[in-house]
């Protein structure tokens, strides 16, 4: 069994430090190929069952991460500025949970709330083959060619002014991660 990973990190993006990292979710392995991307002092927002898992819990706990299921939502906020003011930049996965069929999920909107209200930059990351690498509810490691885009960091200042600012935002960087994993999808068919 073998997997192939590509993550392409653009050498003309600097990104922000901090930042809020927004992904895709289509497997359990999705949060480790975050590591791959240069930003190292990462917070991640999550839901409440990781926190349940023995040994490992204890270090999401003592890492600072976010429960995003069972917290108030001014808790999470708390939390969040906290992260960001620290130096870590945050991790969402805006769908909240992993894809139950590869698709993309509907996008929740607290990483847009948070980045319009903190100004900090949304830095778009599409990962693609992961679900069939592991998906929702298999136990079993498949091969699979994983690829990864980080696109150049999208600053909130012009969606403050707007009316429903985080919907925009949110919608636009929405559209950004399906362009990226139609373009991931599209570079794998060329090379079956």
């Amino acid at each position: 069994m073998s997997f192939f990973v590509d993550i392409k990190w653009p050498e003309h993006v600097t990104l922000p430090s901090p930042c809020i990292i927004v992904a895709n979710h289509e497997s359990f392995f999705d949060p480790y190929l975050v590591s791959l991307q240069p930003e190292k002092n990462i917070c991640f927002a999550v839901r409440s069952w990781p926190f349940k898992i023995p040994f490992y819990g204890f270090y999401m706990r003592l890492a600072g991460y976010i429960d995003v299921e069972n917290e108030e939502v001014g808790s999470i906020k708390k939390q969040a500025f906290n992260a960001l003011n620290d130096g870590a930049s945050l991790m969402f996965f805006p769908e909240g949970t992993r894809s139950s069929d590869g698709k993309l999920n509907r996008f929740h909107s607290g990483p847009f709330l948070i980045a319009l209200e903190s100004g900090m930059p949304i830095v778009p990351l599409c990962l693609s083959g992961t679900y069939k690498l592991l998906s929702k509810g298999n136990m079993l490691i498949r091969p699979s060619k994983v690829r990864g885009k980080i696109f150049d960091p999208i600053y909130p200042d012009k969606y403050k002014k707007m009316k429903n600012g985080h919907i925009e935002l949110r919608r636009a960087v929405k559209k950004i991660i399906v362009t990226g994993i139609d373009e991931l999808k599209e570079k794998e068919s060329k090379f079956n």
